[in-house]
């Protein structure tokens, strides 16, 4: 031996829950489904509980998002890549948008709460009564 490491069969898990991305070599290829999820939970100490109920996708060759349901599924998406891209959803929550999206959707937000509290402050009845108002009456 020279010393070098083979990487050459070696199973390398990308990770991903939300922005945060984990690089994990994995030796053994026969991982189940369960070793995966726990292996999650420990790579992502603190951000994923015991009690989070996680779906687990991974990227195919046309880079869709596949999910792994149990261990035959990952055994197939293992065969399919030597790097696993996985991408992690907590509590059915999808993976968070881009931040220029963020800011987009915020925008559309506002001006939509804006357009409603505007057309709720025309139906405001009247305080109290005997106080006019500036909407003119019916009648």
């Amino acid at each position: 031996m020279n010393g070098q490491l083979d990487l050459s069969g070696k199973l390398i898990i990308k990770a991903q829950l939300g922005e945060d991305i984990r690089r994990i070599p994995i030796h053994n290829e026969d991982i189940t489904y369960d070793e995966l999820v726990l292996m999650m939970q420990r790579v992502f100490r603190g951000k994923l509980l015991s009690n989070d109920e996680v779906t687990i996708k991974y990227k195919d060759e046309d880079g869709d998002l596949i999910t792994i349901f149990d261990s035959s599924d990952l055994s197939f998406a293992i065969q399919c890549s030597r790097i696993l891209k996985l991408t992690l959803f907590v509590n059915g929550q999808p993976r968070p948008l881009e931040s220029n999206q963020v800011k987009y959707l915020r925008r559309e937000l506002i001006e939509l709460r804006n357009k409603v509290n505007r057309l709720l402050d025309c139906l405001e009845p009247p305080a109290e009564p005997g106080v006019s108002t500036n909407l003119p009456e019916s009648g």
